[in-house]
């Protein structure tokens, strides 16, 4: 890793007290960046900040929770505060929701799919804009997934969250285009976090055995990547090689080929 990649940049984290977030934060704290380690979970968030600066890096914990409008913006003047305007957001706060069926979804579980997965990445985004455009250059990437574009029975909250995402990020890149900001959406793959370790705990007399054995045979097979690989891409994203991209989907898979410029 290059120590120097990210230095002068400021990031903000959500959802980074574990998993892709935690993984992401420690890159690019690593690589020079000044990190804000954002989530509404105190202790893990203090314990990642803590980490990355007993390792030399710069970081800062918040409690920030994405949904509560006056949290993001109380949260995003504690970043400033502590450790400078906004350069680089990471939009990577989730929930899957419980994967069921149209006809058994209550709409608390719709709205909260949407409440997270959506309206977070705008009130984070809207929140750190105006530092962006005033340091003419920033970046937004938002952690997304395939299950925006391949619909899977049982997951319509979570599906079509993430594909408002995906739009969002198109739009965002389109706004940000005259201030040299651009909005990139990663599709990180089947990632070992602990929203796997829920979706495997699911019972499958709720879910659907079908989407249970899914789970399961994520684990069972082998086929989740550690939380350093998208971490990784996230931190290509970032860099100066990755310029020429805006409103662009990347997937995990094509992290090779845009090093070679392909």
């Amino acid at each position: 890793m290059d120590g120097n990649r990210h230095h002068g940049r400021v990031v903000l984290v959500t959802g980074g007290g574990r998993g892709i977030g935690e993984a992401t934060a420690r890159r690019l704290a690593a690589e020079g960046a000044a990190v804000a380690v954002a989530s509404r979970t105190e202790e893990e968030v203090s314990a990642v900040a803590q980490g990355i600066s007993a390792s030399g890096g710069q970081a800062i914990p918040v409690m920030m929770d994405v949904c509560d409008e006056r949290s993001v913006a109380s949260g995003v003047e504690e970043v400033r505060a502590g450790l400078g305007p906004v350069s680089v957001l990471v939009n990577n706060a989730g929930t899957p929701g419980v994967p069921l069926p149209v006809a058994a979804t209550e709409l608390s579980g719709w709205r909260r799919s949407f409440e997270v997965n959506v309206t977070g990445a705008f009130l984070c985004a809207r929140a750190v804009l105006p530092d962006m455009v005033s340091g003419n250059w920033g970046r937004v990437i938002n952690i997304s997934s395939a299950a925006a574009r391949h619909p899977v029975a049982g997951m319509a909250a979570y599906s079509a969250s993430k594909a408002a995402l995906d739009q969002l990020t198109r739009v965002l890149a389109l706004e940000g285009a005259p201030h040299n900001i651009s909005a990139i959406g990663v599709y990180p793959g089947v990632v070992d976090t602990r929203m796997q370790e829920e979706s495997r705990s699911f019972d499958p007399e709720v879910v659907g055995e079908q989407l249970h054995r899914m789970f399961r045979n994520y684990h069972d097979f082998g086929m989740l990547r550690p939380p350093a690989e998208p971490a990784e891409l996230v931190s290509y994203l970032c860099s100066a090689e990755a310029e020429r991209l805006n409103g662009h989907i990347v997937r995990l898979d094509q992290l090779e080929a845009l090093k070679r410029g392909q």
